[in-house]
């Protein structure tokens, strides 16, 4: 897929190892239609580093709107949705919850 699309090969997030390819393959292959279901479920970022899956929100939202042919509004919601979510996740220098 990467041979044939070498932006797939851009990494997400620069801490992490995972490429905007291994979305596509998520929603193409293992059945993936949110935010949530790659960054949560496939990747699971969302509970290694929260901070760094909110900073792949919005391209993970892009990815898999051009991918399913979604609308804007589709992933502004997604955005928000995950965003929400992934607000609980977030945990202060000293381990206290954020929210």
């Amino acid at each position: 897929m990467i041979k044939h699309q070498p932006e797939l090969e851009e990494k997400l997030h620069q801490d992490f190892p995972y490429l905007m390819g291994e979305v596509v393959w998520a929603v193409r292959n293992e059945m993936a239609r949110t935010v949530e279901d790659v960054l949560a479920r496939r990747l699971r970022v969302l509970f290694l580093d929260a901070k760094a899956s909110i900073e792949m929100t919005p391209k993970v939202a892009e990815i898999i709107a051009a991918k399913l042919n979604f609308d804007k509004e589709w992933e502004h919601q997604q955005i928000k949705t995950f965003l929400n979510l992934a607000e609980n996740y977030q945990v202060s220098a000293n381990g206290d919850a954020l929210h």
